[in-house]
């Protein structure tokens, strides 16, 4: 076959490529959505279509870890993760839809932008953490281009 440089050199190109599709991908989102807008779709309906267009690919993903999963997952398990997926993934896509109905999708890239500095802020006024020298640093990395 292939020696195993070759074969990892592979692998990295592959997960870069990978990493700038799901860029591009998150990039144009916005602007897909907003355009959708336009044919006076509604929230749910494209968040169901975005829904149905990606299980195929979160299933190819989770029955490839099971398969190389050295432990298998519990009934409960399965019931944290479908809730945690259902408050963490698709209430943050809704509210992201129902906001683009709202506000350009430029704002919408600032906010998602600003997120990291916004919940530093947020907990330095709301639960009394002092900014330290590692968010300073994750700051400037974040904003550093």
């Amino acid at each position: 076959m292939f020696p195993q440089s070759l074969t990892l050199d592979r692998d990295v190109v592959f997960g870069y490529g990978l990493a700038a599709l799901a860029a591009i991908g998150f990039s144009t989102k916005a602007i897909l959505v907003k355009l959708a807008y336009y044919d006076e779709v509604d929230a749910l309906t494209l968040l169901a279509l975005r829904m149905l267009f990606s299980a195929p690919v979160f299933l190819v993903v989770a029955l490839r870890h099971a398969r190389n999963q050295g432990y298998p997952l519990t009934g409960r398990d399965y019931w944290t993760v479908l809730v945690l997926g259902i408050l963490g993934y698709y209430l943050s896509s809704l509210f992201d839809f129902i906001g683009l109905q709202y506000i350009s999708a430029g704002l919408e890239r600032l906010i998602l932008f600003l997120y990291p500095t916004f919940v530093v802020i947020l907990s330095a006024l709301l639960l009394g953490k002092a900014f330290g020298r590692k968010e300073m640093v994750a700051l400037a990395l974040r904003y550093a281009r």
